[in-house]
């Protein structure tokens, strides 16, 4: 389907450094942008940051993909913004360095459905391997 740009965006400086992170264990990650939400900010402010990344990244990829930290959350909410304004973009909540990981090294397979799929298998129900033991 063709490449993928992701943006990450948290609570705090989660993402970024949850980016920082996945730098270290797969190399750099030019597809990748991180967006903090801090005290300083507003939703408003949040949404323009995110839109403006947006919009670099979909005029070098052809899929951005948007995780977020907490469903419901000032993060979540600047995504929705953007996505009921007009942003094409894929977007999940469940933000995690494992998560991330799978999605930034699945820009080498560059096809949508298996970023998805990728999401899919990161996100692991802890309860369900306890109850296994």
């Amino acid at each position: 389907m063709g490449k993928i740009g992701v943006m990450i965006v948290s609570h705090g400086y989660f993402a970024n450094e949850a980016l920082a992170s996945a730098k270290m264990i797969i190399g750099t990650t030019p597809n990748a942008r991180a967006y903090a939400l801090t005290e300083d900010k507003t939703l408003d402010d949040l949404e323009k940051e995110i839109v403006k990344g947006y919009e670099e990244l979909s005029n070098d990829y052809d899929i951005v993909l948007c995780i977020c930290d907490i469903y419901g959350g000032t993060p979540f909410n600047a995504i929705s913004r953007c996505l009921l304004n007009g942003c094409d973009m894929i977007a999940y909540t469940g933000l995690s360095l494992p998560l991330l990981i799978d999605v930034l090294d699945a820009r080498l397979r560059e096809t949508q459905a298996q970023v998805l799929n990728e999401i899919k298998v990161s996100v692991v129900d802890v309860n369900d391997d306890i109850d296994e033991l």
